[in-house]
């Protein structure tokens, strides 16, 4: 099993307060989520290779590397995906859209892992 992974967060003991980061979740069920990341608590587990996950839904889009199920089609070419965010992103190559602009000279990306490696490679020297 893989250690928890590092949270920017910090958390209190009491799992209803998030000291300074409250705003991030709207409900008491979502820190509780969250929190299981940290704990190693992974319930779910895929019975193709045994993979485990913090709830279902994560569970449900890993199962569809094994289905190769992908519902989800571009509208201007026939390329597929099994995540609709996959699918949006892509399609900002046929529309040219580019929502996602740097503070420090403005130029701008299709994509935010796009963003920040320009911020990175460029303007952190």
């Amino acid at each position: 099993m893989r250690d928890p992974e590092p949270c920017r967060m910090k958390h209190t003991e009491d799992t209803e307060e998030l000291t300074g980061w409250w705003q991030f979740f709207s409900r008491l069920q979502h820190l509780k989520v969250h929190q299981k990341i940290h704990t190693a608590v992974r319930e779910y587990m895929c019975f193709e290779c045994e993979k485990t996950f913090t709830t279902a839904s994560n569970l449900k889009l890993h199962e569809m590397i094994h289905t190769g199920e992908k519902p989800y089609k571009c509208s201007h070419c026939d390329k597929r995906f099994s995540r609709s965010s996959s699918r949006k992103t892509h399609e900002r190559i046929h529309t040219g859209e580019k929502p996602h602009h740097c503070t420090e000279c403005g130029k701008c990306f299709n994509n935010s892992s796009a963003l920040h490696s320009h911020t990175k490679n460029i303007h952190s020297k």
